[in-house]
């Protein structure tokens, strides 16, 4: 009996090592693609953020990490800033940040915001809201993420966003109130932190495209 015991649990082990072994295989194929795919969709959000005839420079190699250590963007590991500039002058920065705060796990945004404060859109980079409800956070699916283009933040004013239920200005999903509320404030944070920084995010010396 226990012969066989012991050589049950040998091959039990011997086969979680090696689908182990076979996962961490396909990560490793995968990873590079993923990447690419992250990147495409990055660079697609970039140009529907700012219009390309409002810059001259080359976005995607023009930032650097930002570490935000009161969370403002959403915690406080580092966050990509691309800078648009146009002859050499500050346009917008674009920002990259992300909430918990949804139905379901983490909610990446980009969020550009012109030199004056007003934002100049904002977009989706990763999600994994319900289908059908919280998805519609993605331009593909309504068209409600564009109602903060234009928006500007002022602390008199910190009670218009939020969502309309919450007594803001923000309308919320039919049976979704809490994905449209996580993206509110995580906007409405991101504008915060370019408040208490833009002199610093203008200033700093690009490096993400250093090979």
């Amino acid at each position: 009996m226990l012969p066989a015991i012991s050589r049950n649990a040998f091959l039990l082990g011997a086969f979680a090592i090696v689908c182990t072994g076979a996962i961490a295989f396909i990560n490793v194929l995968t990873q590079p693609l993923i990447l690419e795919q992250e990147q495409l969709a990055l660079q697609k959000n970039i140009n529907q953020v700012i219009q390309p005839d409002q810059y001259d420079n080359e976005i995607i190699n023009t930032c650097f990490n930002v570490i935000d250590k009161d969370q403002l963007l959403g915690d406080d590991q580092p966050k990509e800033v691309f800078i648009a500039t146009k002859n050499k002058q500050p346009v917008a920065a674009l920002i990259q940040a992300s909430t918990f705060k949804g139905y379901s796990g983490e909610i990446k945004l980009l969020v550009g915001i012109y030199s004056n404060g007003v934002i100049a859109g904002v977009r989706v980079n990763s999600h994994t809201e319900t289908p059908g409800l919280g998805d519609k956070i993605q331009t593909n699916k309504s068209n409600w993420i564009l109602s903060f283009a234009g928006k500007k933040y002022e602390q008199a004013k910190k009670s218009k966003w939020e969502v309309k239920k919450d007594g803001g200005s923000f309308d919320a999903f039919t049976g979704a109130t809490i994905t449209p509320r996580a993206v509110t404030h995580a906007v409405r944070d991101t504008l915060i932190y370019f408040q208490k920084h833009k002199t610093e995010l203008f200033n700093t010396q690009p490096n993400c495209g250093e090979k």
